[in-house]
């Protein structure tokens, strides 16, 4: 027998037992208890997974796994195309699983805490204002001394401001024990804490109005606004880098990492 007639034999015999698993396959669909589009819709995905390439043990489990489901389904009236899409789209999520998105640790550092709350107080001190300078610029113009307007108290206030802040949102925060698990402060305890921090700061406010303007300028009203759109958008930028977690000015979400 010639190379030819013999491939041609083999190929066909090939043929014929892909044929018969397809239809065996087939089979135990229809005596699984699906319905007829179900089954139908297995059928065409078993092609669809062998025509994508998949292992066969992989494949036998995820044929498996949807026969079970789609029973389950069958129960609520649910189909297969509701479920599952069509066979080739399901196909391809089997053998192209999405990365679950890996949930990342929000930072607790105080030092970031303070940063954060600094360059957030230092906006919002700055563009205050800024704005004010521009819609009543007589209020500034009328003050014997710069006081809280001057650029170096608001720097102060701020920096202030975020080491104390920083510190009491770390003080406030629930204990987490051995276990791992997490025990809240006492109500009076947090209450305390920030009416603590609260006079602190306000003694600082009130120590920084007293400044002499020789070293307490007040700067120019577009000066206020781009420094404070600065320091909002640099305060946004740290809580992209580093996931910061902070209670004042709004909370990341996710695994704490506390440091």
């Amino acid at each position: 027998m010639s190379e030819q007639p013999r491939n041609a034999a083999a190929g066909q015999r090939q043929k014929q037992h892909h044929k018969a698993a397809q239809q065996a396959t087939g089979r135990a669909f229809a005596d699984a208890g699906l319905t007829r589009k179900n089954e139908e819709f297995m059928f065409q995905l078993n092609k669809q997974l062998e025509a994508q390439g998949a292992p066969a043990d992989k494949k036998a489990e995820w044929l498996q796994a949807t026969v079970e489901q789609l029973l389950a389904g069958q129960k609520d009236a649910k189909t297969a195309k509701g479920l599952f899409g069509t066979p080739t789209a399901y196909a391809h999520e089997l053998l192209h699983p999405k990365k679950e998105e890996v949930e990342r640790q929000v930072n607790t550092n105080t030092w970031l805490l303070a940063a954060d709350n600094a360059l957030m107080f230092f906006a919002i001190f700055a563009i205050m204002f800024g704005v004010l300078a521009f819609t009543s610029p007589k209020a500034l113009s009328m003050q014997s001394h710069n006081g809280n307007a001057g650029i170096t108290a608001i720097i102060l206030v701020a920096l202030a401001g975020g080491a104390l802040f920083g510190f009491l949102m770390k003080m406030i925060r629930p204990k987490v024990k051995a276990d791992g698990s997490q025990e809240k402060r006492p109500m009076w305890y947090r209450i305390s804490v920030i009416v603590l921090g609260l006079v602190t700061w306000m003694a600082v406010y009130g120590l920084a109005t007293m400044l002499p303007d020789a070293i307490n300028p007040q700067l120019n009203k577009w000066a206020y606004v781009i420094l404070g759109l600065a320091a909002f958008a640099g305060d946004l930028y740290l809580r992209t880098k580093f996931n910061i977690a902070n209670a004042l000015f709004g909370a990341n979400h996710g695994k704490t990492n506390a440091n």
